[in-house]
């Protein structure tokens, strides 16, 4: 089996799923500031699940990992996944 170049390794794995729930957990609280009535009664766990899912199936989280492995830049990451976090989070919200 090849390995492929932008496979990561389980400690990275674990640094990105960590970067992606804070990424999540940011875009959350800004939308939570404008909705806070609706954002009482959301499981906040469930919605990082879901939206880190659909962050994971974009093809540009898939670009943000490559550039990750060139440059090995967390906070470069960071940017890329809360601009990708919170378009999903409205759309999930459905808004």
């Amino acid at each position: 089996m090849t390995e492929d170049k932008n496979d990561l390794t389980a400690g990275q794995e674990g640094a990105i799923q960590s970067l992606v729930a804070r990424a999540v957990g940011g875009a959350f609280e800004d939308w939570a500031r404008l909705h806070p009535s609706l954002a009482a009664v959301i499981d906040r766990v469930e919605l990082t699940s879901r939206i880190s899912l659909s962050i994971r199936q974009n093809p540009s989280y898939k670009e943000a990992i490559a550039a990750f492995h060139r440059s090995q830049n967390e906070l470069e990451l960071l940017d890329r996944l809360i601009s990708l976090a919170g378009p999903a989070i409205l759309k999930f919200l459905g808004v």
